[in-house]
């Protein structure tokens, strides 16, 4: 089984069929402590998927890993760049690039997503990523993704102990078989929670500094 198909099924959650009805979310996968869930909307025929895990670190530690924005391919699988374009601590924006690594013959794709970081009421932070037009510049052979969303959502348990969710999809474009779709969409997320479960014990995040609207 070639690893890229898995990725590239589950990476962008790529459509498969469409829909007639609104799907309630399926448990798709439960391992090592991860689950994740797989649908679809009555609106968007385009495959969800939505993940949670625990990690015996405290909160900030955790929220450190995923604003690292040019380590991301160090755990997001196949991702082959990431560049964060602009930061506005005080507003809790950002915009950043990423260029997606597909399997040969597929063309590989990029996207260009504009974040925001919010402190929630209850002490929790999410950080929410959407496509936003830019005039960052388009490459040969690469097609730009239009439609993506990516979530995450980091709840203290306890001093030394977060709870992690990521929820996402994205309309990959183009003409994708749909045998590398199905069977392994809820793949992506598990496999990037299992990287960052080793990401999060690199010794660059023991002090992690979050932006004060997060403290």
């Amino acid at each position: 089984m070639n690893k890229k198909h898995i990725v590239l099924a589950a990476l962008l959650s790529v459509t498969s069929l469409v829909a007639s009805a609104a799907e309630a979310p399926k448990l798709s996968l439960h391992r090592n402590n991860i689950k994740v869930w797989t649908y679809q909307t009555e609106n968007n025929p385009v495959f969800q998927y939505k993940a949670e895990t625990t990690f015996d670190v405290p909160l900030e530690r955790a929220v450190a890993v995923v604003l690292d924005v040019e380590r991301t391919p160090q755990w997001v699988p196949y991702v082959a760049k990431a560049q964060l374009l602009s930061r506005d601590e005080k507003k809790g924006e950002f915009t950043l690039y990423m260029l997606l690594d597909f399997p040969f013959p597929l063309k590989d794709r990029d996207v260009v997503i504009k974040g925001k970081m919010i402190k929630n009421a209850d002490g929790s932070i999410t950080i929410k990523n959407s496509t936003v037009k830019n005039n960052y510049p388009e490459q040969p052979d690469v097609i730009r993704l239009t439609q993506y969303t990516g979530d995450w959502t980091f709840q203290r348990l306890a001093n030394n102990r977060v709870k992690v969710m990521t929820s996402g999809y994205a309309d990959p474009a183009g003409s994708i078989p749909l045998s590398f779709v199905n069977m392994f969409v809820q793949q992506q997320p598990y496999q990037m929670l299992i990287k960052m479960k080793k990401e999060i014990y690199n010794p660059l995040y023991a002090q992690p500094h979050l932006p004060d609207l997060l403290k």
